[in-house]
């Protein structure tokens, strides 16, 4: 796919969880990703979700994948990009 890499952190654009804090899981066909915040959505019941709707930050997380590390790595980094600001990627367009 190309877009996102597992581990990425990424915000919800769209839907009722739009402004929330995801890391990637894995990247699905169709231009779909599985991702989880380590609280409601967790690695072993993973939301999918439209790369075009979602921002792309240009963090990632380590190799160490599990509940505990995304919530730490999620509440780590839930200041440091916003959408709309410098830095942020946006896959969405075109």
């Amino acid at each position: 796919m190309g877009l996102l890499e597992v581990g990425q952190l990424v915000t919800s654009k769209m839907g009722r969880d739009s402004g929330k804090k995801y890391v990637v899981i894995e990247s699905l066909p169709d231009n779909h990703v599985t991702v989880a915040d380590g609280f409601v959505r967790k690695m072993d019941r993973p939301k999918r979700k439209n790369v075009k709707h979602l921002v792309v930050h240009g963090i990632k997380l380590g190799t160490q994948m599990d509940d505990k590390a995304i919530r730490d790595f999620i509440e780590r980094h839930s200041n440091v990009e916003n959408e709309g600001e410098e830095g942020s990627k946006d896959h969405g367009q075109g």
